[in-house]
Order: structure tokens, then sequence, then C-alpha cells
């Protein structure tokens, strides 16, 4: 499967957040991170970010928005014959500052 995560991925994963951006932000979403995995078929998790925990609380606790996200991801013309799993779940800002120092790369960890 050649050398690491195809571009292509990664494309259509940029593609997609402002298209999530609007889907999402009447319900809170403000920020938009994934997590790929690391070998073939690639899992995908799209993380949905509020401002606020209450935000966040307000969310479905299994898949928040799954049906969305894999509307704006193929919108985004994901290349799905590379993809494995596809998995949503929301974090909010404030959890990040307070839980995270207000790093998302530590709250994706």
């Amino acid at each position: 499967m050649g050398d690491g995560v195809p571009h292509a991925l990664f494309d259509a994963l940029e593609r997609a957040e402002p298209l999530l951006l609007a889907a999402l932000g009447p319900v809170g979403v403000i920020h938009i991170e994934y997590v790929v995995g690391f070998v073939h078929p690639y899992a995908v998790w799209v993380w949905l970010g509020t401002a606020i925990d209450a935000e966040r609380d307000a969310m479905p606790d299994t898949m928040p928005y799954l049906d969305e996200v894999l509307a704006a991801l193929d919108a985004a013309v994901l290349p799905r014959a590379v993809v494995g799993e596809i998995g949503t779940t929301a974090q909010s800002q404030e959890t990040v500052d307070r839980d995270y120092q207000g790093s998302w790369f530590y709250a994706l960890r």
C-alpha cells in the first residue's frame, strides 16, 4: 500500500473541515480535529469541538452526528477504498483548556 497514509485522504479531510463547520455550527461545533490510524485500512476519527462543556454534553453520547460527518466526508471525496472505521467524538475547548493545558495535541492523545 505504498509509504504512509495517502495524500488523498488528508486532502479530503482538509476539504471536509469547512463543510463540517457549516453543517454542525448550529449545534455548537466550532473546531474540527482528526485522528487517523497508521495502518491500512486507515481508521478516521473526527473530533467535534465546542466552546463549552454544556454544548458538548448536549450532543448524543455515542458517535455524535455521525451521519452528518459521513455526508461531509463523502462530499469532500474521502477515498473510502483506503478507509476502515470512521467514528466521531466530541470535546470542548473548555475541557481542553482546563485538563490539557489548552492543547488539542494533548487532548487527542
